[in-house]
C-alpha cells in the first residue's frame, strides 16, 4: 500500500505542496487554508493510494488517514450543512474554520486520527489553558473537536474506538481549572440607555428602543421586516425569517405592543420586503453587488453603540445586555416572550402558538 503524500509548506511562500514520485504539485490558497486543505484532499481522493490508479477512490481507517485530511473534508461538509435558511452560513461553521481546526491543525495536522486520543485531546486543552483562553470557550472548542472526529467516524476516516473513546474527556468544571471564567452577561441600567440615545443615529437609536421593548436578540432587530410581521391583530407578532434556533425546527414569535409598533410606523414606506433599519450608506454598497449589506450588521449595532456610551461618557454596554434588561424588567412574562422553557434555563427553547404570545404581551399592558 502507498503512503498517503505528505502536506507540506514551501520554506519561502505562503503555499502548500505535495510530492509525488518526484514531482512538486503546488495547491491553491494559503498553507492550511480551506481553499488549500480541500484541494489537497481532492487531490488525495484521484490518487492511486491502494494499488492501480482510480478517478474515485474512498480513504479507509486502514490508510491511517492524517487528520489534516479529516479536517478538510469536514469542513466541506460543514460549508454545505451548516447554513441558515437564507443560505448564509452560521456561525457555528465559521468558528470550526476559523477558530478550531486552526488550533487542532497546528498541533495535530500530520497525526493519523487512529493514532489520536484521549490524552492527545487533553494536551490540545491544555494548550488553550496556556493562551488564556475562558474556560466556557475551551469546553466549547473541545466538544467541537469531538464533533470532528464523531463526523469523521460516520465517513470511515476515522475508527469508531477512537471517536467514542474522545467522549471520555470531561469538561472543566468552574474552580478546578487554571482556565479564566468569562464575566457573565448583565442587564444594561436603563439610565445608561437613556443617555446613550441622543448620540446614537436616528435608525440606530430606534433599534434599541425597539429591543428594550419586545426583548428579540440583536440580530432580530437587524433583519426585522415588515412581511415578517403579522399586523392582522392589536398585538403585532414578528417571525424573524432567521434564527439562532431553526436548525433545530424551532418557530420564534416575537410580540409587538403599541410602544414597538409607533417606533416601527416611522418606517412605514420601507418595501415590504427590505429591512427596515438600513444603514445610510446601504446604496453605495449595494453597487458592490454584496449580499444583505443593505442592512445593519450585528457588529455595526455593537460598534454604534458603543461610540455612543464612549461620547455619553457611560460605562460600555452591548445590544445583548438590552435583552437582559427587558428580561429583568418584564419578570415572570419573560419566559413566553423570550421563547424560554422556563425562567432557571436560558438556553432551551419552545414554540409558542401566536395567541399565548400575545396575551403574554397583554399582560404587560395591563
Amino acid at each position: 500500500m502507498k503512503k498517503v503524500p505528505k502536506y507540506r509548506k514551501h520554506s519561502t511562500r505562503n503555499l502548500g505542496f505535495i510530492e509525488i514520485a518526484g514531482k512538486r504539485t503546488y495547491l491553491p490558497g494559503a498553507y492550511n487554508s480551506h481553499e488549500s486543505l480541500s484541494a489537497y484532499a481532492d487531490v488525495i481522493k484521484r490518487l492511486a493510494i491502494v494499488g492501480k490508479p482510480q478517478t474515485d477512490i474512498r480513504i479507509t481507517r486502514g490508510d491511517n488517514v492524517p487528520i489534516r485530511f479529516l479536517v478538510a473534508k469536514f469542513l466541506d461538509w460543514a460549508f454545505e450543512n451548516y447554513r441558515k435558511k437564507s443560505g448564509r452560513q452560521t456561525s457555528t461553521y465559521k468558528c470550526f474554520k476559523n477558530d478550531v481546526v486552526p488550533l487542532l491543525l497546528a498541533k495535530y495536522e500530520g497525526l493519523p486520527t487512529d493514532s489520536f486520543g484521549p490524552v492527545d485531546l487533553r494536551e490540545l486543552r491544555n494548550d488553550f489553558v496556556q493562551k488564556g483562553l475562558s474556560r466556557s470557550t475551551i469546553n466549547m472548542y473541545i466538544t467541537k473537536v469531538k464533533r470532528i472526529f464523531a463526523w469523521g467516524a460516520g465517513n470511515e476516516l476515522v475508527p469508531e474506538s477512537v471517536a467514542g473513546a474522545l467522549k471520555y474527556v470531561e469538561q472543566l468544571e468552574q474552580g478546578k481549572t487554571n482556565a479564566p471564567e468569562t464575566e457573565p452577561v448583565v442587564s444594561v441600567p436603563k439610565n445608561a440607555i437613556d443617555k446613550t440615545l441622543p448620540f446614537l443615529p436616528p435608525a440606530i437609536a430606534d433599534m434599541v428602543l425597539l429591543q428594550y421593548e419586545i426583548g428579540c436578540r440583536p440580530s432580530e432587530v437587524c433583519n426585522i421586516r415588515w412581511c415578517d410581521i403579522d399586523q392582522s391583530d392589536d398585538i403585532w407578532i414578528y417571525e424573524p425569517f432567521e434564527h439562532k434556533t431553526e436548525r433545530k425546527g424551532k418557530r420564534r414569535l416575537i410580540a409587538i405592543r403599541k410602544t414597538g409598533q409607533t417606533i416601527l410606523e416611522k418606517y412605514r414606506s420601507k418595501p415590504e420586503s427590505d429591512f427596515i433599519f438600513s444603514s445610510p450608506n446601504s446604496k453605495k454598497r449595494q453597487k458592490k453587488g454584496k449580499r444583505y449589506n443593505n442592512q445593519y450588521s450585528v457588529s455595526g449595532y455593537e460598534s454604534a453603540i458603543r461610540r455612543a456610551a464612549l461620547k455619553a461618557g457611560v460605562p460600555h454596554w452591548t445590544p445583548n445586555q438590552i435583552r437582559h434588561r427587558f428580561a429583568t424588567d418584564v419578570d415572570d412574562t419573560a419566559q413566553i416572550l423570550l421563547g424560554h422553557t422556563n425562567k432557571k434555563v436560558t438556553n432551551r427553547y419552545i414554540d409558542h402558538d401566536k395567541e399565548k404570545v400575545k396575551q403574554a404581551a397583554r399582560r404587560l399592558d395591563n
